[in-house]
């Protein structure tokens, strides 16, 4: 009798993190993990980040030009306003705690193609364990790490699906909060302002199963 021959199973392989990017380019790494619930992997996807949005550059430029609050930049904020940004070292924050889906790492349902003028997610999905929600973990932090080729630093957090069925994840952006300030006078301490950094739409979108738990790897990196 002939010996049965298995057929053999398609394997994909990931690249390393510097291979997504060319020599000198600086960009960002989008690792998306999903977990059953005895914490197995049942999917896990390596995708280069490809949609930076205006207001990253314009936050980068208050902060390395040092823009004064006497004339404050005029940057659009989540909730389609524009506001008033001067220097300070709120500028970037994204160390949201858990439960909290104003900033940090957000997640949203809506496959609309990025542009650059995006300035927040279509439809985010809201925080909870009701139908269409998800659990918001807090946002954490990876050391920065540096080899012979690449350096970069990861911002990851954790969406739990306890809402009893599949939500499919198919936007994925980082939220970060800036300092207001009013024009010619000072800080508007009370006023701390969210904007949208990068915002990527997942082809094909990513479904987590009720119990399951995505885990969203934003490796900001640059190659040299």
């Amino acid at each position: 009798m002939d010996a049965k021959v298995k057929t053999a199973k398609k394997v994909e392989i990931k690249k390393p993190d510097c291979e997504l990017f060319l020599p000198g380019e600086v960009g960002a790494v989008l690792e998306l993990t999903v977990k059953r619930k005895d914490g197995s992997v049942r999917e896990h996807r390596i995708l280069k980040s490809k949609s930076y949005v205006r207001q990253f550059l314009e936050l980068l430029l208050v902060q390395m030009n040092m823009v004064s609050e006497a004339h404050p930049m005029s940057i659009r904020d989540t909730g389609n306003n524009i506001r008033e940004v001067a220097f300070s070292s709120f500028t970037f924050g994204c160390n949201a705690p858990i439960g909290d889906p104003v900033y940090g790492l957000v997640v949203g349902t809506a496959t609309t193609a990025p542009t650059i003028d995006d300035h927040a997610l279509w439809a985010q999905i809201a925080h909870g364990t009701g139908v269409g929600e998800i659990q918001y973990g807090d946002v954490a932090f990876g050391l920065p790490t540096a080899t012979g080729t690449e350096s970069h630093f990861t911002v990851t957090r954790d969406f739990s699906n306890a809402s009893g069925a599949t939500i499919t994840v198919n936007e994925i952006a980082l939220y970060v909060r800036a300092l207001g300030s009013q024009p010619g006078n000072t800080y508007n301490r009370d006023s701390i302002w969210v904007f949208m950094t990068i915002r990527d739409v997942i082809a094909g979108g990513i479904d987590v199963l009720n119990g399951e738990t995505l885990t969203v790897n934003y490796r900001q990196q640059a190659t040299v």
